[in-house]
């Protein structure tokens, strides 16, 4: 029997806000172990988190204008892994250039929002911001709650490696509860992001995953 896999591919529309909190990704390959199903991944993906949001009518201009906070994966000095930039800054300066959302990906760009409050909103900023002086790497892991006969406890290491989807997924599991991640895995993809069911669109919340 064939299992069924759903691949997402939400409504395509043309961005002109963004708020602090809101996530934006860009798909991973789809053939990746433990990774959700998603139109047009490509490579290893991408997840950033707005710190400052803004509007404009144009897409890019808009990315212009809005900072991110993000897990770099390319090999650069450490002080430059984590950092805080534009949504959008052409060039190939390490330091300050950002192409990941650039035109090259249209319409396998996406949007997440989850709907924050202004307490939660910023929580969860100052919890990756808190981070800038940390490291990225693949090799990092989830710090997870778990209980054992009833007692809630959490594992205590002092994390200071991250990789995007990661810091992300563990603002929003620290500081929320939640588990953004739908399948569980070891590794949280910017897949696992796009498909948690906590961004599915519905009759109140249309727009909480977009493309774009």
């Amino acid at each position: 029997m064939v299992e069924y896999i759903q691949v997402i591919q939400d409504t395509l529309i043309k961005l002109t806000d963004l708020e602090p909190g809101d996530i934006l990704v860009k798909p991973n390959m789809n053939w990746f172990a433990g990774t959700e199903m998603v139109q047009g991944g490509r490579g290893f993906g991408h997840a950033v988190l707005v710190i400052e949001g803004g509007k404009d009518t144009n897409t890019m201009k808009l990315l212009e204008k809005v900072r991110i906070f993000e897990s770099q994966a390319r090999h650069v000095p450490e002080s430059f892994q984590l950092r805080s930039v534009p949504g959008f800054l052409d060039g190939n300066d390490f330091r300050y250039a950002n192409i990941n959302f650039g035109m090259q990906n249209t319409g396998f760009r996406y949007r997440l929002r989850f709907g924050l409050t202004s307490s939660q909103r910023d929580s969860i900023i100052k919890f990756v911001m808190a981070q800038d002086q940390d490291s990225s790497s693949w090799r990092s892991l989830k710090r997870i709650r778990t209980n054992i006969k009833g007692n809630r406890t959490e594992t205590l290491e002092d994390k200071k490696t991250w990789y995007c989807s990661l810091l992300i997924w563990e603002a929003f599991y620290q500081v929320l509860g939640v588990d953004l991640d739908p399948n569980g895995g070891i590794i949280v993809f910017p897949n696992d992001l796009i498909s948690s069911p906590y961004f599915d669109n519905n009759a109140k919340h249309r727009e909480n995953r977009v493309r774009f």
